[in-house]
């Protein structure tokens, strides 16, 4: 750490310091001049560098010339050991003025954001400028009252403000823990009753056929529970607000994804032994037309049915409900993760095939929170995958 004398400061630069802080209110120019000179020092710092440390012994009141310094408050506690933020300060604010009032330990560190210089009143040398009624120590001392009154009235705002902040987190988060399990349950009882009827989608033609019905009776029970939240439906991606990007995204960033499936057809015909000689777009066959039709339209109406499970009832759930910095990326995981497994009646193979297209349709409804527009690369893309394409397993 360096230090330069104060005379490095013009004194009348360093009368205008000390004037634009309310600590220094009603006192004249006469007495700035006077308390400019106990300043013993103008000290330097360097980004990062502390200018007191909590628990100190406080001999010294700083005002800040340069720069900007950040207030820390450590937090000890079982396995905890941090320091949290509380305040930036920037040039004309002063550091450590309770110390005209308590001269106890530092109650919060200090250090420098970026390279800052301060200006350093030793506070027994203000005390010794006392020598009247309206003195500078006496005027600096109310003045501080002052101020104290008024960060006492905006903390108790603040406080209040944040203990309601907190009740309404917890009412939510209780509400949600309420809605996800609900949901859970639901899924665990739509996998059982697909389980099942594993026979009839074992004889079906498409198991889309079997399953639509279950899935529509459980995206029933879904939209009801979303009715009964305190949350509106909007919250859970019913909704048309920004409907137009959401689609025109959903549907530009399909076309990669068509590609890849393409590619991986490609890679299949070439490599795996049981599809050798295919053709790479295999138009779906049926000997009956009406079969080929019905179950293409009950695909449209499976696609839209599981994104309003899979994003509705799962990932806008989470997405509301954890706390995590990676939050979004969590919800999407989970959502799209109980997303495939409710695949699993029809195939290993196929649940893992569909878990990298829940990631991209999580992510496209992160993006934008609306229905339309991943319900609509969902059957865009399914389509293509299962009546033109035709990758094993999606059939």
């Amino acid at each position: 750490m360096t230090t330069t004398g104060a005379g490095t400061m013009e004194a009348s630069a360093l009368r205008s310091l000390l004037s634009s802080n309310s600590l220094f209110d009603q006192i004249s120019g006469e007495q700035l001049a006077v308390l400019a000179t106990t300043v013993s020092e103008v000290r330097k710092l360097a980004a990062g560098e502390y200018l007191v440390r909590e628990g100190d012994q406080a001999h010294e009141l700083f005002i800040v010339a340069a720069g900007e310094l950040e207030v820390l408050k450590r937090e000890l506690g079982e396995g905890v050991d941090q320091a949290h933020r509380l305040a930036v300060l920037t040039r004309g604010m002063s550091v450590g003025e309770v110390s005209l009032l308590d001269s106890g330990p530092r109650s919060a560190s200090v250090r420098a954001v970026t390279d800052a210089s301060v200006v350093v009143l030793p506070i027994e040398r203000i005390e010794q400028l006392s020598n009247g009624d309206r003195s500078v120590d006496v005027q600096m001392k109310i003045n501080l009252a002052y101020e104290m009154g008024r960060r006492l009235r905006a903390t108790n705002e603040t406080t209040v403000q944040v203990l309601r902040e907190k009740l309404d987190e917890a009412e939510k988060r209780a509400e949600m823990g309420k809605f996800m399990s609900r949901v859970l349950i639901g899924t665990c009882v739509y996998m059982f009753a697909l389980s099942a009827t594993k026979s009839l989608a074992d004889m079906a033609r498409d198991t889309a056929l079997v399953t639509v019905p279950i899935l529509a009776a459980f995206a029933i029970g879904l939209w009801f529970n979303i009715k009964a939240s305190v949350f509106p439906a909007s919250s859970y991606g019913f909704t048309l607000h920004n409907w137009r990007p959401a689609v025109r995204e959903a549907l530009l960033l399909s076309l990669p994804v068509a590609a890849v499936i393409v590619l991986l057809k490609v890679i299949l015909v070439l490599t795996y032994a049981p599809m050798e000689g295919k053709p790479v777009f295999e138009l779906y066959r049926s000997k009956d037309t009406l079969t080929l039709v019905l179950s293409a339209i009950a695909y449209c109406v499976f696609a839209p049915i599981q994104e309003m499970v899979a994003r509705s009832g799962m990932q806008s759930s989470f997405m509301m409900f954890l706390t995590s910095r990676h939050k979004v990326w969590l919800s999407i995981f989970l959502s799209t993760l109980m997303f495939s497994s409710t695949h699993l009646h029809v195939s290993v193979t196929l649940a893992l095939l569909v878990f990298p297209f829940g990631l991209f349709w999580g992510w496209l409804y992160s993006r934008h929170p609306t229905l339309l527009g991943v319900s609509l690369s969902h059957v865009g893309i399914g389509l293509f995958a299962l009546y033109v394409v035709g990758i094993p397993g999606f059939r």
